[in-house]
C-alpha cells in the first residue's frame, strides 16, 4: 500500500486576516509598553503612515521600477498595529463619569471613616451564580451617595451576601433593571508576588468597581429586559436548567451539564474542579468549539435532509440551513456567557456555514484570524485573558500540528481500525497541550501531562454527555424519551468524572511545574512552536531558529548586564493581614521563613498566602522556620506549611506556650521528624555562609509573651536587618542594654505591627537611621494599628515607612553593600 502524501507546507502569508489579526494584537502589547500615548496620537501616527504608504504609490505609479507593493504592505501593517494600540489606549482611559472614579472617591472617604453606603441603578448583564454568595456582573447607569445624585457609567461585579440567616434576594436574569445599595469598593490590588490578581483580571472584562450588598432590603427588582435576546435566553436557560431538575437525578451529573451546556460551574465540588485541574481536562469543562460544533454542526446537518423533503430548492436550502444554524448558535452564545472561547467557535463555524452557503472554501487559519480581529477590536484586554491565549493557541496548534504529527506516525498503525481513533486523540491532544504549554507555564507554572492519555477517553465521554445533555433539554416536552437522554448522561457523566477522578489519583503528579517568567525564554518557545508549525519549510524554519536563538542569547546577556545572576539577601515581608511572615532568602540559595501568619476559621495564611509564594518561586525546602513566639497571628499558617513543605528545623523561643494551636504546632513538627531548636539571645543560626544570622532576643524569662520573642539580626556585607517579633517595652529595653551599639540597621521590621507599646525612643534612636521600616499591619484591625507614635518616631529617624495594609507585600533587596526595594508587581 503506498505511503499517503505528506501534509503540504503551511504558508501563513496566503492567510491574510490571521496576519492582520497578529498586527493588531502587536499593536496592543506596544501600547502596553508605551502606555502614557493617547488614543488620537496613535491614531494619527497611523494615519500619518497610511498617507505616506498612499502618496509613495501615487508618485511611483508610473516608474517601471516601484516599491508600491511594499509600501501599501506597510500601510496595512502600520494602520493594523496602530488601531491596537489605539483601541487599547481608548479602552484604558477612565471616564469622567466612569464608575472606577467613583470608586476611587468612595475608597478615600472610607479611609477618612465617612463609610456611607451608595445606590445604584443598573441592568443584569449575566446570569447570577450562587456560591457563598450571588454575584453577577451589572452595567451602572447612574448611581446616588447621601444627597448626591448623577448619572454613571462602567460595569460593577456584585455580590449579595447570604449570610447565617440566609438571606432571599429576588430572582434575577440577565437584562433585569435592579436598585442595589451597598459598599462600593475600588478593584482590589495584587497583595502578594503568588497571589491571582484578581482585580486585573475584573478589568480586562471590563468591569471597574465592586459593589457589596449584605441586606436582601438592599437590592430590589425594578423591571424584566425588554430586550427580545435576553427573553429569549433566559426562556432556553430556564428551560435546560429545568430539564436538567426533572430528568437527571444525579446531582453531580447535574452540576456537570450546567457547566458543559450553561458555562456555569458553580454547582461543581472544589475537590472535582481539583481533579479536573490536576489531568489538565479542565478545557472540558469551558464551553468552546466541541460545544458549538455538536449544537450547531448537527443542527446544520438534519436541517438538509428535513428542508430537502419539503421541497426547498438547493440554493434557499442552503441559505435557510445557514440563517436558522447561525441563529440558534447566536442564542446558545448568549446563554452560554458569551466567553472568548465560544465566540471564537462561533465566529470560525459561522465563517464554514457562511462559506459553504455561497459556494466558497473556508480557511481555518484565516477563520482563526478573524475571529481574533474581532474579539482584539472589541476588546484589547482580552489579549491578556489566560482563555484568549489557551483557546487562540490551542485552535493554532490543532491545525498547523496534528497533520505534521500524524504524519509522522506510521501508516501501518495510523490505518488499522483501531489505530485510527487512538492515533487521532493522541495525536490533536499533544497539539493542543503544545499549542497551550507557553499560556499554561506563564499563568499556572504547570503543564500537566496526563491529559494526554486521559484525553482519549474523556473527549468521547464529554461529547456523549454534552449531546445527552442536550437531548434531554430539547425532548423536554416528552417526559420518557428525556427521561432516556437524562439516564444516558447520568451513564456518561458519571464515567466522565469517574476517568478524571481516577486519572487525578494516578497520573495527577505527572506534570512539568515551574513558572515562565523570562520574557526571552517565551518568545523562544513561541518561536519554537512556530518552527514546527512550519517545518516543511526549510528556509522559514532556519530563520526561525536563528531568531529564538538570538532571543535566548539576549535574554542571556540581559540577565548578565542587569545584575540578575549576582548574589543577593532577599527579604518578603508577606502580606497576611494582623500578623506576621517574613521570607528571607539568601545568597547561597537557603530559605529562611519567620512566622507564618493568622489561622482563623475563615483563613489560613499558611495555605492562602505562604504555600503559593513557596510554589510560585520554586522554593522546595525551608532551611528553617523561626517562630517568634505562640501567638495565633504568627504561628496560625506554621501547621499547614509544616505538612506541605519541606523544613529543615523549627526554631522557637524555648517558652512553652499554652494554646492548644501551638501545641499542635509541635505534635506536627515531632510527627514529622522536623527537630526543634530553641534559641536564645548571642546564639548563632547557622544558615548559609554568606550571612550572619544572629538571635538578639529573648535575652531570658519574660512576664510577657511577645517580649519573649525571638529577635534575629541579619547581617549580609555591610548590610544590616533587624527583625523584632512582637517586643515590647521591656524586650526592647532589654535588647538596647545588650547589644545597643549593635543596633544600627537598615532595614527594622518594626515590633507588634506598630504598637504604642513598641518601637520606644531608646530602640529607635539605637537603630540610628534606617533605610526602611516595615510594618506588618492590616488595613482594618480591632486594634487601630498602626499607632501614630512609634510611625512618627521611625519617620523622623529617616526610615521610608511602608505599610503591608497599604503596599501589600514589601520586597526588599541587598547586594551587600546597600538594599533597594523590589516592585515585584513590576518583576
Amino acid at each position: 500500500m503506498p505511503l499517503a502524501p505528506p501534509p503540504p507546507p503551511l504558508r501563513l502569508a496566503t492567510r491574510p486576516a490571521l496576519a492582520l489579526a497578529a498586527l493588531v494584537a502587536g499593536g496592543i502589547g506596544l501600547g502596553r509598553l508605551v502606555s502614557g500615548v493617547d488614543p488620537m496620537t496613535w491614531a494619527v501616527g497611523g494615519l500619518a503612515v497610511v498617507s505616506l504608504a498612499v502618496g509613495y504609490v501615487v508618485v511611483t505609479r508610473r516608474r517601471l521600477v516601484s516599491l508600491g507593493p511594499v509600501a501599501l504592505a506597510l500601510a496595512v501593517g502600520g494602520a493594523a498595529l496602530t488601531l491596537g494600540a489605539a483601541r487599547d489606549a481608548a479602552s484604558r482611559t477612565a471616564r469622567p463619569d466612569g464608575i472606577e472614579r467613583i470608586a476611587e472617591a468612595a475608597w478615600e472617604a472610607d479611609s477618612l471613616g465617612d463609610r456611607a453606603p451608595i445606590t445604584v441603578w443598573a441592568t443584569v448583564l449575566d446570569a447570577p451564580e450562587a456560591t457563598w454568595s450571588i454575584r453577577f456582573t451589572a452595567a451602572v447607569d447612574s448611581a446616588a451617595r447621601g444627597d448626591t445624585h448623577g448619572v454613571v457609567r462602567g460595569r460593577v461585579l456584585v455580590s449579595l451576601l447570604v449570610g447565617d440567616a440566609g438571606a432571599v434576594y429576588p430572582v434575577l436574569r440577565p437584562g433585569d433593571r435592579v436598585r442595589l445599595t451597598g459598599r462600593l469598593e475600588r478593584l482590589p490590588r495584587r497583595r502578594n508576588p503568588a497571589q491571582f490578581d484578581y482585580g486585573a483580571y475584573l478589568r480586562r472584562q471590563g468591569v471597574g468597581a465592586m459593589l457589596t450588598v449584605e441586606s436582601e432590603a438592599d437590592a430590589a427588582f425594578l423591571a424584566p429586559s425588554r430586550q427580545p435576546t435576553d427573553r429569549i435566553a433566559n426562556g432556553v436557560r430556564v428551560h435546560i436548567e429545568t430539564a436538567l431538575a426533572r430528568h437527571v437525578q444525579d446531582a453531580e451529573v447535574r452540576a456537570l451539564l450546567r457547566a458543559l451546556l450553561l458555562a456555569d460551574r458553580s454547582g461543581i465540588e472544589a475537590g472535582t474542579l481539583d481533579a479536573f485541574r490536576e489531568t489538565g481536562l479542565m478545557h472540558l469543562l469551558a464551553v468552546s468549539g466541541l460545544h458549538v460544533g455538536l449544537v450547531g454542526l448537527t443542527l446544520y446537518v438534519l436541517l438538509k435532509p428535513l428542508l430537502g423533503r419539503l421541497g426547498v430548492r438547493r440554493r434557499r436550502l442552503e441559505a435557510a440551513r445557514a440563517i436558522a444554524t447561525l441563529a440558534v448558535l447566536a442564542v446558545y452564545v448568549v446563554v452560554a456567557g458569551a466567553s472568548v472561547s465560544i465566540v471564537r467557535a462561533f465566529v470560525m463555524v459561522a465563517l464554514v456555514i457562511a462559506g459553504r452557503a455561497l459556494d466558497r472554501r473556508s480557511d481555518t487559519l484565516n477563520a482563526l484570524g478573524i475571529a481574533a480581529f474581532l474579539l482584539l477590536v472589541h476588546r484589547p484586554a482580552a489579549l491578556f485573558d489566560v482563555g484568549f491565549q489557551l483557546s487562540f493557541g490551542a485552535v493554532f496548534a490543532l491545525v498547523t500540528l496534528t497533520p505534521l504529527l500524524t504524519s509522522a506516525v506510521p501508516e501501518r498503525v495510523r490505518q488499522s481500525k483501531s489505530g485510527t481513533f487512538v492515533v487521532g486523540s493522541i495525536v490533536t491532544s499533544v497539539a493542543a497541550t503544545i499549542g497551550t504549554a507557553p499560556a499554561l507555564l506563564y499563568h499556572f507554572g504547570r503543564l500537566p501531562i496526563g491529559g494526554l492519555v486521559l484525553n482519549v477517553v474523556a473527549i468521547p465521554l464529554t461529547a456523549a454527555t454534552l449531546g445527552a445533555g442536550l437531548g434531554c433539554a430539547l425532548t423536554a416536552w416528552v417526559p420518557p424519551l428525556a427521561a432516556t437522554f437524562g439516564a444516558l448522561a447520568t451513564a456518561t457523566g458519571g464515567l466522565l468524572l469517574g476517568t478524571t477522578e481516577a486519572g487525578a489519583d494516578t497520573l495527577g503528579g505527572i506534570a512539568y511545574d515551574g513558572f515562565l517568567d523570562s520574557a526571552s525564554v517565551l518568545i523562544a518557545l513561541l518561536l519554537g512552536i512556530a518552527i514546527m508549525a512550519l517545518w516543511r519549510r526549510p528556509v522559514a524554519r532556519t530563520r526561525l531558529a536563528l531568531a529564538a536563538l538570538g532571543c535566548l542569547a539576549i535574554g542571556t546577556w540581559t540577565g548578565f548586564a542587569t545584575g540578575d545572576g549576582r548574589p543577593a539577601l532577599d527579604a518578603v515581608f508577606l502580606d497576611v493581614g494582623q500578623g506576621d511572615a517574613t521570607l528571607l532568602s539568601t545568597p547561597g540559595g537557603r530559605h529562611v521563613l519567620i512566622d507564618a501568619g493568622l489561622k482563623s476559621p475563615y483563613v489560613d495564611e499558611g495555605k492562602r498566602t505562604i504555600l503559593p509564594h513557596l510554589e510560585r518561586f520554586g522554593i522546595a525546602r525551608l532551611d528553617a522556620l523561626v517562630l517568634t513566639h505562640a501567638d495565633a497571628d504568627h504561628v496560625g499558617g506554621a501547621r499547614s506549611v509544616l505538612e506541605h513543605a519541606e523544613v529543615g528545623r523549627l526554631i522557637v523561643n524555648g517558652q512553652d506556650g499554652t494554646t492548644d494551636l501551638w501545641t499542635s504546632v509541635l505534635h506536627v513538627a515531632d510527627s514529622l521528624g522536623v527537630p526543634v531548636q530553641a534559641v536564645k539571645a548571642g546564639d548563632t543560626l547557622a544558615v548559609d555562609p554568606a550571612i550572619r544570622l544572629r538571635v538578639l532576643g529573648p535575652g531570658g524569662p519574660m512576664d510577657s509573651p511577645n517580649d519573649a520573642s525571638v529577635v534575629l539580626l541579619a547581617e549580609y556585607g555591610a548590610t544590616r536587618w533587624l527583625l523584632t517579633g512582637d517586643a515590647e517595652v521591656a524586650g526592647e529595653a532589654a535588647l538596647v542594654r545588650r547589644f545597643g551599639e549593635h543596633l544600627e540597621v537598615d532595614v527594622v521590621k518594626v515590633g507588634h505591627h506598630g504598637s504604642r507599646t513598641s518601637s520606644t525612643p531608646a530602640l529607635v534612636r539605637a537603630a540610628r537611621q534606617p533605610e526602611f521600616a516595615v510594618v506588618s499591619v492590616a488595613r482594618r484591625n480591632r486594634y487601630g494599628l498602626p499607632n501614630e507614635e512609634p510611625i512618627a518616631r521611625w519617620t523622623a529617624a529617616g526610615a521610608a515607612v511602608l505599610h503591608t495594609s497599604t503596599e501589600g507585600a514589601v520586597w526588599l533587596r541587598s547586594n551587600g553593600e546597600a538594599v533597594e526595594r523590589i516592585d515585584w508587581r513590576r518583576e
